[in-house]
């Protein structure tokens, strides 16, 4: 029950950054039982405010285009892993990485960027599954350090 407490006490205090974004939404993605490129892409452009919360999440995928970022061989409703996430929050957040992100710029080398930069707790495989209420706690993990200047 304790734990039960804790969770859902975090998940108010993370929606609770994302700047007024749709609830109904925020919702939908926090149930994903594995995170799709939109929903990032919404979630991500949304807690650096972006994006308002009136645009979707194809919206937020063109955004990040425009942004010279992105996965362009994804559609918006794609399921991403964990490698893909990361790269994607490399790119908005412009953090440079090592020498082989640098380098390769892929997935790989960024989740075991933020994996060492402490934004990725856990089990940190690139390739495995992301759930939106996972992705939504490496997104503001990744808020929260920007804001420390520690990433």
């Amino acid at each position: 029950m304790k734990t039960i407490l804790m969770a859902t006490g975090l998940c108010l205090l993370m929606v609770g950054s994302l700047a007024g974004q749709s609830a109904a939404l925020i919702d939908e993605i926090l149930a994903e039982d594995q995170l799709t490129y939109g929903s990032a892409a919404y979630l991500l452009l949304g807690i650096t405010e972006q994006i308002n919360e009136e645009q979707t999440r194809a919206e937020a995928v063109e955004a990040l285009a425009g942004h010279e970022a992105g996965l362009p061989e994804l559609d918006v409703e794609d399921p991403i892993n964990l490698g893909e996430l990361s790269l994607l929050i490399m790119q908005v957040f412009e953090i440079e990485g090592g020498l082989f992100y640098r380098i390769v710029q892929d997935g790989r080398y960024a989740a075991r960027e933020l994996e060492f930069n402490r934004v990725i707790q856990g089990e940190a495989f690139p390739t495995m599954r992301v759930n939106g209420e996972r992705g939504l706690r490496i997104l503001n993990r990744a808020l929260a350090l920007r804001e420390e200047g520690r990433i």
